[in-house]
């Protein structure tokens, strides 16, 4: 799904104009940016939340030539769910009754 999608979708379930669905999508970017920069953390109530982790230094291959490389340390952003979501996405499996 991309921007575009998105935002028709938000517009025919709320009602709400285009142009202030867009607004409020680059507002909520903006802000997730800041909070992810400034306290490494942005919740999304009801979703889960996006954390900043920081991914070791550590040695790779290059797959072309398999010559050693290293890959210094970075960080990257994580999502982690709440438990809500993954049990939408996973729900608990009842047994079958054997006969």
């Amino acid at each position: 799904m991309n921007k575009d999608e998105m935002i028709d979708g938000i517009m025919r379930a709320s009602g709400i104009s285009k142009a202030n669905i867009n607004r409020f999508y680059d507002g909520l970017v903006e802000l997730a940016k800041k909070k992810l920069a400034a306290e490494g953390e942005f919740t999304f109530p009801g979703l889960g939340v996006l954390r900043v982790k920081i991914r070791k230094a550590r040695e790779g291959r290059n797959p072309k030539t398999g010559e050693k490389i290293k890959i210094p340390r970075k960080k990257v952003v994580r999502f982690g769910a709440y438990k809500d979501l993954k049990e939408l996405l996973n729900p608990p499996k009842t047994e079958e009754p054997t006969s």
